[in-house]
């Protein structure tokens, strides 16, 4: 690896008689991102008009909705970040998107507790703020501004290199699009997606793997491409089965589209019907944004989340790593790493993806602030150090007074606020996060953490209310419980068929591989101011099994939230370990102190090897992503089939599933009063005796989904053969006939309820 500096953060001019506090810190155009706010609220103010006289019509919809999306990301965090200066593209972007989300969730969620729902005019008002700002930020820009010299030299640097590049990733994207035109999900089994992907998919990874390698290697990174080479990753490792099927794979996704409805269609947060709803800022948001965008629901934001959420997430990650590494190469890698073993699926449609981009990114500041800042030294002592380190204080940021400091604290508040009404455990994390900086002397924010606490406990006690009260035993039973929350974790997903729980253990070990690596990392790297935070701030979330299981999911969650510092140690290990490998082949001759280049690998192979690497990385993430495809993959018969089915159904109609049934979630089973009331197998009896089970309920349907048989076979240990003998002998019963029969899903019918027609999707 190069020992290529950060060239990416502080843009500083040092010429004679420019003081450090009216340094222009841009590592970007200030004046081109104002215009592109001016023009995003501007679209933003002339869709709202269109949708409130009702001709918004005669824009496409997939325009309208790019401008909402367009304006819930980038404004008003485009001025007020050109305002405050932060320097450098990644953290700048991870900013300007995060302040962004967290004013529309704000204010979304604010109208709705308030009961002021008006998203036609809620966006009115951002709109002006927008423009408000703009204005504002625009007298902060210098009228002489200029980029540095080598900054314009290096947003211009384009040259046959990078057209080789691009020319790699079209030929990368046109095979995915074979690939996942070629894969057939329901061949899908124990062994998950991995045995369907086929040889053109093979291929394509190896040439983006190639394409990474390639770009990682050269003497000056180009940011261009290896953006488009990451977002290009996400693309493989998060789309395969999203692109193959037009549908989103992780059903709960269409719990949160139902949430999102009722929540459009209601203007209110219903009362004890789900926990989720006391974290309601996401949902809110997404019922403000298909109001204004004038969609008719969320399900059109379902597929693509993963790559939008996975590409806005990768400016905080690399961000932090800056931090961390302070080499450019190495921060890359460390975004690299961080997808190669990214499996958990967090990255869908749903709070936890947006609370991780306001996590990293108030992360990703706090460790710029203390990479440039002044820091006063601790003598040597572990003890002299435990007491005087929270009594340390940082200096300012190059460039930045107290005002400007407090200003981008304020920003950070914003951020926690926001991600404390849209997720239920990333706040304490933040919590946690806050004090080990204040703990560790190394933030000017020494009372931050009390403030998040505050504004935690708060909305915990308020806008929680139905959360606690329902939920007040099992909270403080779990607390403590470690076994309990790990037990709940891990032991029980290793059940079921046993190639499956075979199969688990290869994602229980790729995230043991990077985090035993990033301890090697993090060891090597002690040399680093960043140093001890950051590895209090890797292991912080681990302290989270403390708390409670999380239904089951807490220790996937710890290492979600780990993960980004974790990557960035990984790359220090992973540079350092092939620095030896290289040397070990290449030895110091002891007479006259050179090395005989005749041993030493050829480019060539050396680039080869590290592409294979990738590869096989990349086919690991694939293996361990698409595991539970048999379960999780939707269809678009199953989405328009279930749409239709729960909107015709008669009043207090019965239904009886062999699933979760996440696909009818929504305004009709959660507000109507006559809506259609859902039967589950909620017990061992009734999922040893399928077919006697559902005639002893007598509801009027049985609907199962191919969710609902992979969940049997995989997760319960059932057998197709027994799964369909049950259902031939619900029909051979002579109460039910089928009523539709597809691949993904089948609806039975009693013989005296209504028949359904549907339509074609």
């Amino acid at each position: 690896m190069s020992t290529e500096i950060d060239t990416d953060t502080d843009i500083i001019d040092l010429r004679p008689g420019k003081s450090v506090a009216s340094l222009p810190h841009y590592g970007w155009n200030p004046r081109i991102c104002l215009r592109i706010g001016v023009a995003i609220a501007v679209a933003m103010f002339v869709l709202n008009l269109a949708v409130a006289t009702d001709i918004a019509d005669f824009v496409p919809a997939p325009i309208r909705l790019l401008i909402a999306l367009a304006g819930m990301t980038l404004v008003p965090g485009l001025p007020v970040v050109v305002a405050l200066r932060i320097p450098g593209r990644a953290l700048s972007a991870a900013l300007i998107v995060s302040v962004s989300l967290a004013v529309t969730i704000l204010a979304s969620q604010l109208t709705m507790v308030a009961s002021w729902w008006s998203p036609l005019r809620t966006q009115f008002i951002l709109v002006l703020l927008a423009l408000a700002l703009c204005a504002g930020a625009s007298r902060t820009v210098p009228s002489d501004f200029r980029l540095p010299n080598g900054e314009r030299q290096r947003l211009r640097y384009v040259d046959r290199s990078r057209a080789i590049g691009f020319g790699a990733l079209l030929i990368a994207l046109i095979l995915f699009l074979v690939a996942a035109a070629r894969l057939d999900i329901a061949a899908a089994g124990h062994f998950g997606i991995i045995t369907e992907i086929g040889p053109i998919y093979v291929l394509g990874l190896l040439t983006l793997c190639g394409t990474i390698v390639y770009t990682l290697r050269r003497r000056l990174i180009d940011h261009v491409l290896m953006a488009a080479n990451t977002v290009m990753l996400i693309l493989y490792t998060t789309m395969l089965v999203p692109v193959a099927t037009g549908e989103t794979t992780v059903p709960v996704a269409f719990v949160h589209r139902g949430f999102i409805n009722i929540l459009a269609q209601s203007g209110t947060l219903p009362n004890s019907i789900d926990a989720r709803f006391s974290w309601a800022g996401f949902f809110s948001a997404g019922a403000h944004l298909i109001t204004v965008a004038d969609v008719p629901d969320a399900t059109v934001l379902l597929l693509w989340a993963p790559l939008y959420m996975g590409a806005l997430l990768a400016f905080p990650l690399y961000a932090i790593a800056i931090a961390i590494t302070g080499r450019v190469r190495l921060a890359w890698l460390a975004v690299v790493i961080y997808q190669l073993f990214n499996w958990y699926q967090q990255d869908y449609f749903a709070p936890q993806a947006v609370a991780t981009i306001f996590y990293t990114t108030i992360l990703a500041t706090l460790l710029w602030q203390l990479r440039r800042s002044p820091l006063p030294v601790i003598g040597s002592g572990i003890g002299r150090f435990i007491v005087s380190a929270p009594r340390r204080t940082p200096g300012f940021v190059p460039g930045f007074d107290s005002l400007r400091t407090l200003a981008v604290g304020a920003v950070l508040l914003l951020l926690i606020v926001a991600t404390t009404v849209s997720h239920q455990i990333t706040p304490i994390l933040v919590i946690v996060v806050l004090a080990s900086f204040s703990l560790f002397g190394a933030t000017r924010y020494r009372t931050m953490w009390l403030a998040a606490g505050l504004v935690f406990a708060a909305w915990f006690s308020y806008g929680a209310t139905d959360f606690w009260i329902g939920h007040l035993q099992s909270i403080f039973s779990e607390i403590g419980q470690v076994g309990n929350s790990v037990g709940r974790g891990v032991g029980e997903r290793i059940t079921g068929d046993p190639t499956y729980q075979q199969m688990q253990y290869l994602r229980m070990g790729a995230s043991g591989i990077l985090a035993v690596v990033a301890f090697a990392g993090w060891v090597l790297s002690r040399h680093r101011r960043t140093w001890l935070v950051a590895g209090a701030v890797a292991a912080a979330p681990f302290s989270l099994v403390l708390l409670q299981s999380y239904g089951g999911e807490m220790i996937i969650r710890c290492f979600v939230l780990a993960s980004p510092v974790l990557a960035p140690f990984a790359a220090v290990a992973l540079a350092h370990a092939g620095n030896q490998i290289r040397k070990s082949l290449n030895p110091v001759s002891s007479a006259n102190h050179t090395r005989p280049r005749k041993t030493r690998p050829s480019y060539g192979v050396r680039v080869a090897a590290a592409t294979l690497a990738l590869v096989s990385l990349g086919l690991l993430l694939t293996t361990n992503r698409g595991l539970n495809t048999a379960f999780e993959a939707s269809t678009t018969d199953q989405v328009t089939v279930s749409d239709q089915f729960i909107a015709a159904v008669p009043p207090s109609t019965t239904i009886m599933t062999w699933s979760h049934a996440s696909h009818t979630n929504g305004v009709r089973r959660t507000l109507d009063p006559l809506g259609p009331r859902m039967m589950f197998v909620d017990s061992y009896d009734c999922a040893n005796d399928l077919s006697g089970c559902a005639l002893a309920r007598n509801p009027m349907y049985v609907y199962v989904t191919s969710q609902g048989i992979g969940m049997a076979l995989l997760q319960q240990g059932m057998t197709q053969e027994y799964l369909d003998a049950e259902l031939a002998a619900i029909i051979d019963s002579g109460l039910y006939v089928p009523m539709i029969e597809k691949p993904s899903i089948t609806i039975l019918r009693r013989v005296d309820a209504p028949a359904i027609e549907f339509e074609s999707p």
